[in-house]
């Protein structure tokens, strides 16, 4: 990818306020081993994108990882952001920063936590930062993330965990009657359905849940998604929406599909408007 300044109108800043306000609010709600299991996601997910085409002058070095992880850990909420953007700036390739930069910096984290240097809060609040990051990057990440997947109209997948298949069953049967090509995956663990997503390049995808206790799960998953499918549009379906009238801002989804019988317009509407 050829070296070209930040463009500042690239950066979304409504993901990344979103993103922002997901790892805030489930600090506030989620009880701290589920606020862990997020994180770890993050780090996991990020930590294993691997450069290969990168050219070598855009590599980072150790000093330049350093600094960027003293700059998630920093007080000032900020500092990561302007390591990222000065670094696009001076003309790091868009790659680099996402493959390189994020990657390495998500790698020394996970590091730094397993040998006890920082602290689970210290780990959550860079993670978060990380993550907001490359939501604000997602429309210039995405074209090297979802090159050469085929682009597909919907995926409904039940989360992990969740039992009651008889609502996804009904919901997919419908919208193939309507004449939708849309994927079902049903009975997988987090990871079988993460990688399944990974095929294809899904318009949107629809995580369906019943379970009040599925919110954690839920809510890892969309992580993992986001990470994968930068441009994909999450609803959430099912009914745990009767338990959590908050649920898109914990759990990081853009729209919510309350009833069957709406549920095809409102999807039609949510894919025209991606």
């Amino acid at each position: 990818m050829a070296k070209m300044p930040m463009d500042e109108k690239a950066f979304d800043r409504s993901e990344y306020r979103k993103a922002d306000r997901q790892f805030r609010l489930a600090e506030q709600e989620l009880p701290q081993d589920a606020v862990s299991s997020l994180a770890r996601e993050v780090v996991r997910r990020l930590a294993f994108k691997m450069p290969h085409a990168v050219k070598k002058e855009d590599l980072p070095t150790a000093s330049d990882i350093d600094q960027l992880c003293a700059a998630l850990l920093s007080e000032k909420d900020s500092a990561a952001d302007q390591f990222i953007l000065s670094a696009r700036r001076d003309g790091v390739a868009i790659d680099a920063i996402y493959l390189s930069y994020v990657a390495g910096a998500a790698r020394r984290l996970g590091e730094m936590w397993d040998d006890d240097e920082i602290s689970f809060l210290d780990v959550t609040l860079a993670c978060g930062k990380l993550y907001r990051i490359i939501r604000g990057l997602r429309h210039v990440i995405a074209p090297g993330i979802l090159a050469e997947r085929d682009e597909w109209p919907a995926m409904f997948a039940l989360v992990p965990g969740e039992t009651h298949t008889l609502g996804i069953e009904i919901a997919t049967d419908i919208f193939r009657r309507e004449g939708w090509d849309v994927d079902m995956m049903v009975g997988l663990d987090h990871d079988m359905l993460v990688d399944q997503s990974d095929r294809r390049n899904y318009r949107a995808i629809v995580l369906v849940a019943s379970s009040d206790h599925m919110i954690e799960p839920l809510t890892r998953l969309v992580l993992a998604i986001r990470i994968s499918h930068p441009l994909a549009h999450l609803v959430v379906a099912g009914n745990i929406l009767d338990h959590h009238p908050d649920i898109l801002d914990l759990v990081g989804a853009d729209a919510m599909i309350k009833d069957i019988e709406t549920a095809v317009s409102e999807l039609r509407h949510v894919i025209e408007d991606v």
